[in-house]
């Protein structure tokens, strides 16, 4: 006689099924920011590009992204006529179409700084967006593990980031926006293959909340908006550490090899921190605690690397990933899931998305000034400590976030 599935055992079926393809989704979008960030200075350099130019690039972009990751999260809670999935995958599109062009096209420098400019704002706008399709399904009762599928992204990560050094040495720099679109087409199948979820306000009923605009949100989430704030200020270190790894590693005798070994323990040490997330949560329900939780790490991680000696200190210093960024992560996403309502999730996935983007345009620009004082890597680092430490407190002055009763 068979056995009916009841509505709960299909529910973790679903999970499980969605956390799988979600976990593909991640894998290729962090490997997709692998090689078109982390490889960005080697590309463009390729292209005959100067170190000032490389920064300015990725300057424009961050204060571009800046200005489009809102807009496109407003438009994308308001619309009703096109999914998630379907923004999208729309963007996608338009990102294989930048990357087929900076392969063909060679020169000249500001033709091909405009194009690289445009192709990293519609990539980084992309990723608040991906967020919300997870979940739109976890608020509906599903369980997806959307931090391990994160961890499989950081693991993915560091996977290509060692294969496409090579690949580069044999083929060329043009080889990374090759990578770039098998990932976007890779992505284009994988999206529109995910389910859709039903998203809060989708059915026009009586009394649901609606989606607001940006000034009203803003307005009425003037708390939220502090601890984005504070948390821009409180990676300043992160993002300085993360763009002048290879300055750091020579400043302690090491060398490039060095530092593609950094990057690696740091990815991989996310993979079961961010697995392991989920359970910390069920416990604690705050994941506004957890987020001051990685900020201590965040410090701890900075002054580790400001005292490092060696290069085997710089690896035990991206050990400590595991506590900062890959916690930090997921706590951020839940956060926003807590104290923003459905109706207004992609903005708030957005701007919370955007402290990355603040943390890069500061850091990019004040990281390489002090770089080139008399003070070096170790007045970086210190600078950078000092900001942290004061974005640390302000998140603890600002965020007012209790424990979830599920």
């Amino acid at each position: 006689m068979p056995i009916r599935m009841n509505a709960m055992d299909a529910n973790k079926i679903l999970g499980k099924k969605l956390t799988r393809h979600f976990s593909m989704i991640q894998a290729i979008y962090i490997m997709g920011y692998c090689s078109i960030f982390s490889y960005a200075a080697v590309f463009l350099l390729a292209r005959g590009f100067t170190n000032s130019q490389v920064g300015l690039t990725l300057t424009l972009s961050s204060v571009l992204g800046l200005l489009v990751q809102p807009l496109v999260a407003s438009f994308a809670d308001k619309t009703k006529k096109l999914s998630l999935r379907s923004i999208v995958a729309v963007m996608l599109l338009i990102m294989i179409l930048f990357a087929v062009l900076l392969y063909i096209i060679p020169k000249p420098v500001l033709g091909v700084g405009i194009l690289y400019v445009i192709l990293l704002t519609f990539f980084a706008t992309q990723v608040p967006l991906v967020t919300t399709m997870s979940m739109d399904h976890i608020n509906n009762g599903v369980p997806i593990n959307f931090s391990l599928a994160r961890g499989i992204g950081s693991f993915a990560y560091a996977i290509l980031s060692i294969g496409l050094g090579y690949l580069v040495d044999d083929f060329g720099a043009g080889v990374i926006m090759l990578v770039n679109i098998a990932l976007g087409l890779l992505g284009l199948v994988l999206v529109l293959s995910f389910q859709k979820a039903k998203r809060s306000g989708d059915d026009d009923v009586g009394g649901e909340v609606k989606p607001t605009g940006l000034l009203e949100f803003a307005k009425n989430n003037k708390r939220f908006i502090g601890v984005v704030g504070s948390i821009s200020i409180l990676f300043f270190s992160h993002v300085t550490i993360s763009t002048f790894m290879i300055q750091i590693i020579e400043n302690v005798g090491g060398s490039s090899a060095d530092m593609g070994m950094a990057n690696s323990i740091a990815a991989i040490v996310e993979l079961p921190a961010m697995a392991l997330f989920p359970l910390l949560y069920m416990r604690i329900h705050n994941a506004g605690l957890l987020m001051k939780l990685s900020g201590v790490a965040f410090i701890i991680k900075t002054v580790v690397t400001l005292l490092a000696p060696s290069v085997f200190w710089v690896n035990v210093s991206m050990s400590l990933q595991f506590f900062a960024y890959a916690m930090f992560i997921p706590a951020s996403v839940y956060y926003v899931n807590e104290v923003i309502s459905g109706a207004d999730q992609n903005k708030g996935q957005a701007l919370m998305g955007m402290v990355m983007g603040i943390s890069g345009l500061l850091g990019n620009i004040l990281g390489g000034l002090m770089l080139d004082s008399r003070g070096g890597v170790s007045f970086m680092l210190t600078v950078g400590l000092g900001v942290s430490v004061m974005g640390f407190v302000m998140l603890l002055l600002i965020d007012r976030s209790k424990r979830v009763i599920r």
